[in-house]
Protein backbone atom coordinates (compact mmCIF):
# COMPACT_ATOMS: atom_id res chain seq x y z
CA UNK A 1 0.00 0.00 0.00
CA UNK A 2 1.29 2.97 -1.02
CA UNK A 3 0.43 6.98 0.59
CA UNK A 4 -0.36 9.50 -2.34
CA UNK A 5 -1.19 12.96 -1.51
CA UNK A 6 -3.53 15.35 -3.38
CA UNK A 7 -3.29 18.95 -4.74
CA UNK A 8 -6.42 21.36 -4.39
CA UNK A 9 -6.42 22.59 -8.25
CA UNK A 10 -9.33 25.55 -9.72
CA UNK A 11 -11.45 23.82 -12.52
CA UNK A 12 -9.83 26.18 -14.80
CA UNK A 13 -6.45 25.15 -13.62
CA UNK A 14 -6.95 21.31 -14.46
CA UNK A 15 -7.64 22.21 -17.63
CA UNK A 16 -4.34 24.24 -17.90
CA UNK A 17 -2.70 21.14 -16.79
CA UNK A 18 -4.47 19.47 -19.37
CA UNK A 19 -3.61 21.61 -21.83
CA UNK A 20 0.63 22.00 -21.18
CA UNK A 21 0.90 18.14 -20.24
CA UNK A 22 -0.94 16.88 -23.65
CA UNK A 23 -3.21 15.02 -21.93
CA UNK A 24 -7.01 14.19 -23.35
CA UNK A 25 -9.60 15.27 -20.98
CA UNK A 26 -12.57 12.63 -20.97
CA UNK A 27 -15.79 12.42 -20.03
CA UNK A 28 -16.59 9.55 -16.99
CA UNK A 29 -20.66 9.09 -18.66
CA UNK A 30 -20.85 7.15 -15.33
CA UNK A 31 -19.76 9.53 -12.90
CA UNK A 32 -20.79 12.56 -15.01
CA UNK A 33 -17.42 13.76 -14.59
CA UNK A 34 -14.45 14.63 -16.48
CA UNK A 35 -11.11 13.45 -16.02
CA UNK A 36 -7.25 13.52 -17.31
CA UNK A 37 -4.54 11.37 -16.80
CA UNK A 38 -0.54 12.46 -17.17
CA UNK A 39 2.57 12.48 -16.50
CA UNK A 40 4.87 15.00 -14.38
CA UNK A 41 8.29 14.97 -15.48
CA UNK A 42 9.27 13.29 -12.80
CA UNK A 43 7.31 10.58 -14.13
CA UNK A 44 4.40 9.97 -11.84
CA UNK A 45 1.49 9.38 -12.90
CA UNK A 46 -1.62 11.78 -12.04
CA UNK A 47 -5.10 11.50 -12.57
CA UNK A 48 -7.30 14.61 -12.08
CA UNK A 49 -11.32 15.10 -11.56
CA UNK A 50 -12.64 18.28 -12.07
CA UNK A 51 -16.26 19.79 -12.49
CA UNK A 52 -17.13 21.47 -15.72
CA UNK A 53 -21.28 22.49 -17.12
CA UNK A 54 -22.02 19.36 -18.03
CA UNK A 55 -21.17 17.83 -14.75
CA UNK A 56 -22.81 20.59 -13.01
CA UNK A 57 -25.87 20.26 -15.02
CA UNK A 58 -26.05 16.64 -14.65
CA UNK A 59 -26.24 17.06 -10.91
CA UNK A 60 -28.76 19.80 -11.44
CA UNK A 61 -30.75 16.82 -13.15
CA UNK A 62 -30.62 14.80 -10.51
CA UNK A 63 -32.39 17.42 -8.57
CA UNK A 64 -35.12 17.65 -10.41
CA UNK A 65 -35.07 13.68 -10.92
CA UNK A 66 -35.56 12.88 -7.51
CA UNK A 67 -37.60 16.20 -6.59
CA UNK A 68 -35.41 17.39 -4.21
CA UNK A 69 -36.00 21.10 -2.98
CA UNK A 70 -32.96 22.13 -3.20
CA UNK A 71 -29.17 22.45 -3.53
CA UNK A 72 -26.52 24.24 -2.43
CA UNK A 73 -22.43 23.72 -3.47
CA UNK A 74 -19.22 25.48 -3.16
CA UNK A 75 -15.72 25.88 -4.33
CA UNK A 76 -13.27 26.35 -1.50
CA UNK A 77 -10.37 28.71 -2.76
CA UNK A 78 -11.49 29.29 -6.03
CA UNK A 79 -14.34 30.93 -8.12
CA UNK A 80 -15.99 28.21 -10.70
CA UNK A 81 -18.47 31.00 -12.91
CA UNK A 82 -19.59 27.85 -15.72
CA UNK A 83 -21.15 26.51 -12.00
CA UNK A 84 -23.14 29.50 -10.98
CA UNK A 85 -24.25 30.37 -14.51
CA UNK A 86 -25.59 26.60 -14.88
CA UNK A 87 -27.38 26.85 -11.26
CA UNK A 88 -28.72 29.99 -11.99
CA UNK A 89 -30.15 28.98 -15.45
CA UNK A 90 -31.98 25.93 -13.35
CA UNK A 91 -32.85 27.58 -10.39
CA UNK A 92 -33.96 30.44 -8.58
CA UNK A 93 -31.16 30.88 -6.35
CA UNK A 94 -31.57 32.56 -2.68
CA UNK A 95 -28.68 33.24 -0.92
CA UNK A 96 -28.78 33.08 3.12
CA UNK A 97 -27.37 36.18 4.38
CA UNK A 98 -24.23 36.15 6.21
CA UNK A 99 -24.26 35.61 9.84
CA UNK A 100 -23.33 38.50 11.36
Amino acid sequence: CSSASATVVSNYGSVNIAAQNGAEIFFDETAQTPYFNYRDSSGRRHQVWFEDARSIQAKMDLVREFGLAGVSFWHIGTYFAQGWEVLTANFLVNKLPSPR
